[in-house]
């Protein structure tokens, strides 16, 4: 009985550890199911994803910077920029706010810490100072723009004659004081405000991406007021964060490397190009089809078309002669002399001489002789100062009987001496003109100055106040100032 009670006792010491070992085993089994698929449930989670910061990123830039980043009518951000940063955001779950003000308003944002990122800048070296850049998100070719009956003007005589429209704290603020000192330019805060003022006549040549202009005058209705005269830079449009945040500069950059091509270049095209569900066998069917009507075209009007463009351009000359010179003497006008006066002012590095004169009593020819012999005398009176004037002088006719001459680099003596010989030239002998020989004289002043900063309306008063001194001492004589 004793041997019958421990073989039923071994027995079920045997199936009990059976049991518990398939237990053991089963906990084991659901242990490593239950890890796996934590795992797979963790690794579920894009790898490629950003870990988001506890905050929002502050993007600025243009809110008028059409089509990159500007508010639309709603006022919501809109553009190709806010599009690429939008998937950006998308892609790597990163919370993202625009704040879009005036150009140099954004630029301060970023430097003061109002905001984190500049949503798209032109390198500069003048930037480089303040901001880090990430990688291109868009190229963009600078122009100057100009109304089109400027067209056959050179470029420079352009930017001297006509004030150049500027956006305040853009890349081609700092590019033109650089590129063109000599320019005269009206700032403004953004594009908008400068288009404005182009579309109301205000403005008559402006700087500006080509994208960007084309864009605003396009849906202006106005492409052909206004044509690119010169290319000027072609550059990348970067990302920038303030100088020495290496960590947000890595972010963007790894965070635009997550975003797929496909929809990079979808972005670029909705705003750049235009998208077609036509398909793709008619695209170069229609270009082939209008290539070949512009070619017949083309054809058929060239001579008429080289014949209009040869009679624009004598027409354009003639303009610009009469534009610029005294219609009765040929020498410049009062508007062009101003104007080279003071562009000269500004460059020159040595002294200046200032003559104003006019003719004594003249008034009494043409009372007495009529205007016809009034017009041969100041006719005569011109030829006799241009036959003594160096290629350097300006001489211009300010008044009916006023002319103005301008010189650069003599000293104080030659000036006395210029002013002498322009006043007896005149006065040495009689003139001829249909009512006979006529004694006539000028009364003359002269002011003399070696000072940099002049103001050139301040010099000719000086000059008209000498003269009438000269008047006073009983005329045919000049009276000379040093200032």
């Amino acid at each position: 009985m004793r041997d019958d009670a421990r073989t039923i006792a071994r027995s079920i010491n045997c199936r009990t550890s059976r049991q518990s070992n398939a237990l053991i085993f089963c906990l084991f089994f659901l242990s490593v199911y239950f890890i796996t698929v934590t795992i797979n449930a963790h690794s579920a989670e894009p790898p490629t994803a950003i870990k988001s910061e506890p905050r929002t990123l502050i993007i600025a830039n243009s809110k008028a910077w059409k089509p990159f980043s500007y508010l639309d009518d709603n006022g919501e951000p809109s553009g190709l920029l806010i599009d690429l940063w939008k998937e950006f955001a998308k892609v790597n779950r990163i919370r993202v706010e625009f704040v879009l003000t005036d150009w140099q308003e954004s630029l301060d944002n970023l430097k003061h810490g109002k905001a984190d990122i500049h949503a798209g800048l032109l390198w500069s070296t003048e930037r480089a100072e303040f901001f880090d850049y990430g990688d291109s998100l868009a190229k963009l070719d600078g122009q100057i723009f100009v109304e089109q009956s400027l067209l056959s003007m050179n470029i420079e005589s352009v930017l001297q004659s006509e004030t150049l429209g500027v956006i305040k704290g853009s890349y081609e603020d700092s590019f033109v004081k650089g590129e063109f000192p000599y320019a005269k330019v009206r700032l403004f805060n953004n594009n908008e405000q400068m288009i404005s003022a182009v579309l109301n006549g205000g403005l008559n040549v402006f700087i500006a991406d080509f994208q960007v202009a084309n864009f605003y005058l396009y849906t202006a209705n106005q492409q052909n007021a206004f044509s690119p005269a010169r290319h000027v830079y072609t550059s990348s449009v970067k990302p920038a964060v303030i100088k020495g945040n290496k960590v947000l500069l890595d972010l963007i950059k790894d965070g635009f490397n997550r975003v797929e091509q496909d929809e990079l270049n979808r972005i670029q095209r909705k705003w750049l190009h235009i998208e077609t569900v036509y398909p793709n066998y008619l695209v170069p069917l229609m270009m082939t089809l209008l290539l070949s009507m512009i070619v017949l075209y083309i054809i058929q009007l060239k001579r008429t078309v080289l014949h209009r463009t040869k009679a624009l351009y004598r027409a354009n000359k003639e303009l610009q002669l009469l534009a610029s010179q005294d219609g009765l003497t040929g020498i410049n006008n009062r508007r062009n002399f101003i104007h080279e006066f003071e562009r000269r002012n500004r460059q020159r590095s040595n002294s200046l001489t200032l003559l104003l004169f006019d003719i004594d009593r003249f008034k009494g020819v043409n009372d007495r002789f009529g205007h016809l012999v009034g017009d041969q005398t100041i006719q005569a009176i011109v030829k006799r100062v241009n036959s003594i004037l160096s290629q350097e002088a300006i001489f211009g006719r300010i008044g009916g009987e006023e002319f103005c001459v301008f010189m650069t680099g003599l000293d104080e003596h030659e000036a006395v001496q210029f002013a002498t010989n322009i006043q007896r030239c005149i006065s040495k002998s009689k003139v001829m003109t249909d009512a006979g020989e006529l004694a006539i004289s000028v009364s003359l002043g002269a002011v003399y100055s070696c000072k940099k900063e002049l103001d050139c309306k301040e010099l000719l008063h000086t000059a008209d106040q000498l003269m009438y001194q000269a008047k006073s001492r009983g005329r045919n004589c000049f009276e000379f100032e040093s200032v």
